[in-house]
């Protein structure tokens, strides 16, 4: 007769729950050998009892022996004679049944069956020592019955070491020895059994969330992903384990992840926890620095690196031990001798892009996925990056312009907006992966709200001084891409640049100016041809277009309002020559009031201690002369001038200082 009983539940007597079994088989027997008139009487006897009672007396931390009448009485006198039950039970041995009385009425009653017992123990090496003692205690002296043989699964170093502690005894081990008969190590598997396993059943779990196969890409990746981590499986239990956070977190995150890379995380979770701790710490460090959020110093990239190093210590690249292994899907670290150049390497455009579109676990938007099952909380979610490709590839913008405007304003948990956020994301890669409609759209619709960007932007941290710049670098990207795409999206792309885009200071201070310098056209900063966004035929029509608009007159004093406007006067400077900004500056600055304003206006901007706004000579003389601005200044100042005007005036002069200060 099989029975069997797992090791792991409550704090119940192991002892009683292992006889439990054997006593329910005592029990059958007992009602199909018993006559129907007996079987059908309260009185009738289940020999099962005294093996329970008997675990009950015998078993460590169960309330007494509890009163045996009815226990243990012969069917034949319980039934005919209507013999008090514990009194014949009593009378049998004379006296109270002692633990040895009981045993040797189970021992009798076991060697008249026909049957033996074969009890199955699993998990015994998953018990408390206190546990794993008293099971060993049961097999060795308390339920050592002829007939019943014992069949004890467990980890032997793991058990030995449990009874080390539970018996407080020199050698766990030799103590096993001498109540186990015989031994038999289940042989290990063979080299390639668990990982083939392993990859059938992941297969299978990918096909029953999908309802399809893997891609042959995908299947090539999840063979390297389990033939190269799941080299150090040794159990069935590890592939199990493995398994079970596979289909947990691909069932819920199937849109989210690459499950290759979900695959490996959860063998290196499972086999290699260190690793998995520091690439959860490291790619958390990385999402941050990849968004701009934050920088890494060296002491920190330096304890990373060494980390690291200790844990992939193995210079063989085909090892699963070695840095290089974990450079192909985490490219940012790399083999060094020194540990700080090991992490935060710089990864390629094309490692970049193929992270973001497959939703790897290297991509710094994707992975927290793997971790927390959740996204980050400082990048965009794949729905609203999608939704701005959307928008972007309509016809009518109107849309996607109401989008960004709303990430321009839209809280952030760190200090960067969501729209400058967005427009770091926009770089080679990005606009790579997109087709001409959808470049058009993104050019068309960031150019048009830079001027609100602008405008809002918090002069006082660094970083939002250069999101002009940052938003021209992005854009002059996506028009390159463009021109290669589509030449004729490309021409009409520009034509409505040109004439519609109402962040005009930025479009000529800015975007235009730079192209100027990169043809040189204007100053000493030529590039060659493959770093031009536009062809010199491009440049050359859209001038007469931007001086049709700077010329408009309600347009000439919207431009008193321009954010950044010393941009603006450069770039038109360069555009048009000296006269058409200095006119315009002139009309501008009739008015005291405009004059204070504009000369607020044209200060710069340096930090060291703290933030200074310099207004310099250099680049108020281009547009009026200083000494007749200076003198203008004192005369305002000795003329009878509102408060508010004092306290501009004020800080033109600190300002002119500061300049001074500063080189001028």
């Amino acid at each position: 007769m099989l029975t069997g009983a797992s090791c792991i539940g409550d704090g119940s007597s192991l002892v009683r729950t292992l006889i439990e079994a054997m006593a329910d088989v005592l029990d059958a027997l007992d009602e199909a050998s018993a006559s129907r008139w007996s079987r059908n009487k309260k009185a009738a006897i289940k020999y099962g009892n005294v093996l329970r009672n008997y675990a009950a007396k015998t078993g460590r931390g169960v309330a007494p022996l509890v009163k045996l009448a009815g226990l243990f009485v012969p069917l034949a006198a319980a039934a005919g004679e209507g013999l008090d039950q514990g009194a014949g039970f009593l009378d049998k041995f004379g006296k109270a049944p002692t633990d040895a009385d009981l045993k040797k009425a189970i021992s009798e009653r076991l060697k008249s069956l026909d049957i033996k017992f074969l009890v199955l123990v699993d998990d015994l090496d998953r018990l408390e020592p206190a546990q794993a003692v008293e099971v060993v205690r049961l097999v060795r002296s308390v339920a050592d019955f002829p007939k019943v043989a014992y069949v004890m699964c467990y980890d032997r170093a793991v058990l030995a070491h449990a009874l080390q502690v539970g018996l407080d005894v020199t050698n766990g081990d030799l103590f096993l020895q001498k109540v186990v008969q015989l031994t038999f190590a289940i042989p290990l598997p063979e080299p390639f059994d668990l990982r083939l396993s392993l990859r059938e059943k992941a297969l299978g779990i990918y096909k029953q969330v999908n309802k399809q196969v893997p891609s042959s890409e995908e299947q090539d990746e999840l063979r390297l992903a389990i033939d190269r981590e799941g080299q150090a499986l040794r159990t069935p239990r590890d592939v199990k384990l493995v398994l079970n956070g596979i289909r947990f977190a691909y069932a819920n995150l199937s849109e989210q992840v690459y499950f290759p890379d979900i695959c490996r995380i959860n063998l290196i979770k499972i086999l290699n926890p260190p690793l998995y701790a520091w690439l959860e710490r490291y790619l958390s460090l990385r999402s941050v620095i990849a968004t701009g959020d934050a920088m890494i110093e060296d002491d920190e990239r330096t304890t990373l690196g060494t980390e690291l190093k200790n844990l992939l210590p193995s210079s063989d690249a085909t090892s699963i031990r070695s840095i290089w292994g974990l450079r192909r899907f985490i490219p940012t670290v790399r083999a060094a001798d020194q540990p700080k150049d090991t992490v935060f390497d710089n990864e390629s455009e094309n490692e970049k892009r193929t992270m973001f579109q497959l939703r790897r676990l290297g991509s710094p938007q994707h992975y927290r996925f793997y971790f927390a099952l959740t996204g980050p909380k400082t990048v965009l979610t794949d729905a609203e990056y999608d939704l701005l490709i959307d928008l972007a590839a309509r016809d009518d913008l109107g849309e996607l312009k109401a989008t960004l405007f709303e990430y321009i304003h839209k809280p952030r948990p760190l200090g960067k907006r969501w729209f400058e956020y967005i427009i770091e994301q926009f770089d080679y890669s990005q606009w790579q992966r997109l087709t001409a409609r959808q470049i058009r759209g993104m050019v068309l619709g960031i150019s048009d709200v830079m001027q609100e960007m602008l405008m809002t932007a918090d002069h006082v941290r660094p970083t939002m001084l250069g999101i002009g710049q940052k938003a021209e670098d992005s854009i002059r990207e996506g028009l390159k891409r463009l021109r290669h795409l589509d030449p004729g999206i490309m021409t009409a792309t520009l034509q409505t640049l040109w004439r519609d885009t109402r962040s005009l200071g930025w479009l000529v201070g800015e975007f235009y100016r730079k192209e100027l310098q990169y043809h040189g056209r204007a100053g000493d900063r030529t590039q060659p041809d493959q770093l031009h966004a536009l062809s010199g035929d491009q440049l050359d029509a859209a001038k007469p277009i931007l001086e049709g608009r700077l010329a408009d007159p309600a347009t000439r004093l919207e431009l008193r309002n321009t954010p950044h406007l010393p941009y603006l006067l450069f770039g038109w400077l360069d555009m048009s020559g000296e006269d058409a900004p200095t006119q315009w500056v002139a009309e501008y600055t009739k008015e005291d009031a405009n004059f204070v304003k504009y000369l607020l206006q044209m200060r710069s901007w340096s930090m060291s201690d703290r933030v200074y706004y310099p207004l310099r000579k250099a680049s108020v003389s281009y547009f009026l002369d200083w000494d007749e601005t200076l003198a203008r200044l004192g005369r305002l100042e000795a003329g009878e001038i509102s408060g508010a005007m004092a306290t501009d005036i004020a800080e033109i002069r600190q300002a002119i200082k500061v300049g001074k200060e500063r080189g001028d």
